[in-house]
């Protein structure tokens, strides 16, 4: 039973870190993107507005990314079962692989539109993959067991 909860644990909390690093890294990739085009955006709005985001846009993106994050989650452990060592790295390649796969598959699902528009390009599409394996590597290390049970 200790197990289940660990992993259910490491689930919510590699969700929720991706939700809120995704969410930041497509807010300020946006920004920089007005930047560039001539917009003036201080560092009070840039807050402002990835704090309306992470609340407004985390909310919906949380729905996705949890439900990716879990079939990664359950693949990456088949992985690691067959392969026996490499825990973090196959779960950091799984929470990645996770996000890459869910935003083509938004785009797929709603009319040929990314719904995330920090993830419009290969440096947003990039960062949404960091914060994947970011969430990978923290449900690695929450769901680990001891040595002695391996």
């Amino acid at each position: 039973m200790n197990g289940i909860i660990k992993r259910i644990g490491g689930w919510l909390a590699a969700a929720l870190l991706t939700v809120v690093l995704g969410v930041m890294f497509q807010s300020q990739n946006v920004i920089a993107r007005l930047n560039n085009i001539g917009a003036d955006i201080g560092f009070s709005d840039r807050l402002s507005m990835t704090g309306y985001d992470i609340f407004y846009l985390g909310k919906p993106y949380a729905l996705f990314i949890g439900i990716a994050l879990a079939i990664a989650f359950l693949a990456a452990g088949l992985v690691f079962r067959i392969a026996k060592f490499g825990r973090p790295l196959i779960y950091i390649v799984a929470g990645a692989t996770a996000m890459l796969a869910m935003l083509f598959a938004m785009k797929e699902v709603f009319f040929d539109v990314h719904l995330i528009a920090g993830a419009r390009d290969g440096l947003g599409i990039g960062l949404q993959m960091l914060a994947g394996g970011i969430g990978g590597w923290i449900f690695a290390k929450v769901s680990q067991r001891p040595k002695s049970q391996i």
